[in-house]
Parts: structure tokens; C-alpha cells; sequence
């Protein structure tokens, strides 16, 4: 009897840990990785007008009158970025072929899919 309750209590404390280590991890992803699925799906604009509306609390009109300033503000920022974005095109490219030299064969294909992805995301985010 002792020795069974010890068991179940056992038990309870892994389940106890398990559900705590769940909910954490669903808090953390929700938390790190939404803002970059909600500017996936709203466009860096978008995504910026909605972060100000919810600290600031703006009307309509003002989200009108806003919006055509963010993407202006937005495109003037990426045109300074292409000199930014020609150099790390550079550097990743001589990084890369730094890298292959190291990898497996089997690993090669993986290593161009992990470039084009972040070549991909990169091309979201900057607009590049």
C-alpha cells in the first residue's frame, strides 16, 4: 500500500511537471514566434499599423491618414537598405562557401533549402 502511493505520487508529479513544461512552451511560442506569422499575413505595414493601433488606440480616420505613412516611411527605409542588403548578399554567399566544404554530401541539399528559406524571409521582411 505504501509503496503504491508512493508510485502514484510519482506519477502526479511527472504529469504536474508535464503539463507545466506544455503550457510554457505553447506561452513562449506564442509569445516569440506570432509577431512574425501576423506580418507574414498582414504585410510589414499592416502588421506596424495594428501594433500602434493597439497602444495607441487609434480611430479609423487616423488609421486611414496613417497607413499611406507608414508605407512611405517603410519603402524609404528599404531603398536605404539596398547597399545594406548587396553586402550581406557578399558575405553570406562567401560564408556559405566557407561552409559546404564542411558538410556531408547527404547535408548539401539541406544546407541550399536553409539558405533559399532565409534567403525567403529576408526577402518578407526587407522587401528585397
Amino acid at each position: 500500500m505504501n509503496k503504491r502511493r508512493l508510485v502514484f505520487a510519482a506519477i502526479g508529479i511527472f504529469l504536474a511537471g508535464l503539463l507545466t513544461g506544455g503550457v510554457s512552451m505553447a506561452f513562449y511560442g506564442k509569445m516569440r514566434l506570432a509577431p512574425l506569422v501576423r506580418m507574414d499575413k498582414l504585410g510589414a505595414a499592416g502588421f506596424f499599423l495594428e501594433r500602434m493601433d493597439f497602444a495607441l488606440k487609434l480611430s479609423d480616420k487616423q488609421k486611414q491618414e496613417i497607413r499611406p505613412i507608414i508605407e512611405d516611411t517603410l519603402a524609404r527605409i528599404r531603398e536605404s537598405r539596398i547597399p545594406c542588403i548587396s553586402g550581406e548578399d557578399v558575405a553570406l554567399k562567401a560564408g556559405a562557401e566557407r561552409i559546404r566544404p564542411l558538410l556531408e554530401p547527404e547535408q548539401q541539399d539541406k544546407f541550399t533549402a536553409f539558405l533559399e528559406k532565409a534567403k525567403e524571409r529576408r526577402k518578407k521582411f526587407y522587401g528585397q
